[in-house]
């Protein structure tokens, strides 16, 4: 019995690697075996179900939140449940704020999910870096928007070159 159930596994095993040499036979037969496109491939076809639950849950905070926000600014209740008219202020702006960005969220939610291919792949670290650096020192600013330019510039050349973009 041990043998037979150890048989049907190595068979499936087989099966599994033979369907996995087709698809990258079919890859190259399209022309599409740079990485980008095999990852692009994945992303549509894995979980499709579980992003589009995810982007409507969002969306579904999103919409709650601004309406709570909004029933609390017009009717007062977030002051009452609150005891305090300063918490109750602040309560509504940050549902109002966090409403209004995970509304942005769910109208981007197709492109976050899909790197930007302009965008050079260390440059959104440094981008963030740099204005970390400008928060805490704003008179760097002068120094780090050049450096910023210079860096897109030459990332940009170097993938020109290399034959990714």
């Amino acid at each position: 019995m041990l043998h037979l159930a150890a048989g049907e596994l190595k068979r499936r095993h087989d099966m599994k690697i033979a369907g996995d040499a087709e698809a990258v036979d079919r890859g190259k037969n399209e022309g599409r075996s740079d990485s980008r496109a095999n990852s692009a491939r994945r992303d549509v076809s894995q979980g499709s179900d579980g992003w589009a639950f995810r982007r409507r849950l969002v969306g579904g905070v999103a919409v709650l939140m601004l309406i709570v926000a909004g029933v609390g600014q017009f009717t007062g209740v977030i002051e009452e449940w609150s005891g305090s008219a300063s918490t109750g202020r602040f309560t509504v702006a940050a549902l109002t704020r966090i409403g209004l960005v995970l509304g942005a969220i769910w109208l981007a939610w197709d492109s976050l999910r899909k790197p930007a291919r302009w965008l050079p792949p260390g440059l959104a670290l440094v981008g963030v870096i740099g204005i970390v650096m400008v928060a805490a020192q704003p008179k760097l600013v002068i120094a780090i928007l050049p450096l910023f330019g210079f860096l897109t510039i030459f990332t940009s050349v170097l993938r020109a070159f290399r034959g990714d973009g």
